[in-house]
């Protein structure tokens, strides 16, 4: 099963040749490298050249500088494996990850694999990062729906572009891109396009990839507050969740992380003084499937009253919080390697 691996890369010199070589030296030897560079200035395209030059399985495309969306997007384009993977050209594969994750796809036939990763900086610190949650250990629809529930939640493992196998059918018959005008938590909003369109979700529980973190890294170029930063990316979901036919099904997530935001900003208060800002995120031609709760939170927010209810609901939501899987995971370490 052939795989592409598409690699965007700007102003990467200091990197890229690591990067490729972590590709290029895996023992999954079927592979198309699709190095974008998306208008670097330094000397990134040369050395992508060099690689070019010394290696059939690598192509180089080059593009103005239009954002590391457009040059995925123009990966995804030009791909032609059964699977695809994106390595950033800052990162690392892991010696023997594009294995892991085939084998995983065949056993599986799932449509996306997942695996653990490592952050890593140039001081030589290291850290495993591991799910945060044990949504692996459900089956079938149940999985399906927690791992969509973590990505419109935001989750450390799933949210990352990188590290992750797809197959290629699903996102071409889907027509699944990346939205080129959201800057942040564009990866999540792919992956969660891609659970809600495929057919499930494979988990490696292992470290395959290493992400670096240094002060260009894309996590670090945040600015303002939680709400008007993630705004592009939650009007894009909401967009893409009524397309699928889903916003219903999945309106109280959404309205969570919508308010999560708020609150980030300035707590209870900064909910019930802000929530101006967000209701027309909210509002709207009622969707079909809404839960239970899903109807009560969309009454609350059509007649206005979910900010003088928010006090009330609060509460309830912090004792989730910490009382949930998630925080239990994150204390008890669960997720360490077995």
């Amino acid at each position: 099963m052939k795989v592409s691996v598409i690699v965007p890369c700007y102003n990467a010199e200091r990197y890229l040749s690591e990067c490729l070589r972590s590709v290029l030296e895996q023992t999954v030897r079927d592979i198309e490298v699709l190095v974008i560079d998306d208008g670097s200035t330094d000397g990134t395209l040369d050395i992508a050249r060099r690689f070019e030059a010394a290696d059939a399985r690598v192509s180089v495309l080059c593009q103005e500088n239009r954002g590391v969306c457009a040059a995925r997007n123009a990966g995804l384009r030009r791909a032609c494996g059964e699977y695809v993977t994106f390595v950033d050209a800052d990162d690392l594969l892991v010696s023997g990850a594009l294995s892991s994750m085939l084998k995983a796809a065949r056993e599986s036939e799932a449509d996306l694999v997942v695996c653990a990763h490592e952050t890593f900086d140039e001081a030589g610190n290291a850290q495993a990062v591991w799910p945060q949650t044990r949504w692996m250990d459900r089956r079938g629809e149940a999985r399906r729906r927690a791992v969509a529930l973590r990505l419109i939640e935001g989750d450390s493992v799933l949210n990352i572009m990188c590290n992750k196998l797809h197959r290629r059918s699903l996102l071409e018959r889907e027509r699944i891109r990346l939205d080129e005008h959201v800057r942040i938590a564009e990866d999540a909003l792919f992956n969660l396009e891609a659970v809600l369109c495929g057919s499930g979700v494979a988990y490696v529980h292992e470290i395959t990839y290493r992400y670096r973190m240094h002060a260009q890294s894309a996590t670090h170029r945040e600015t303002g507050g939680a709400f008007d930063t993630h705004r592009p990316w939650l009007e894009a979901m909401r967009r893409m969740l009524e397309r699928r036919g889903v916003l219903g099904a999945y309106y109280p997530a959404y309205v969570d992380t919508v308010v999560l935001r708020l609150y980030k900003d300035g707590g209870v208060g900064g909910v019930v003084r802000d929530f101006a800002k967000a209701a027309p995120l909210l509002l709207g031609e009622r969707p079909e499937g809404l839960t239970l709760r899903g109807r009560a939170l969309w009454t609350l927010v059509q007649t206005g009253a979910f900010p003088a209810a928010y006090v009330c609901l609060f509460p309830a939501q912090v004792i989730q919080r910490k009382a949930g899987e998630a925080a239990f995971a994150l204390r008890a370490r669960k997720e360490r390697p077995r």
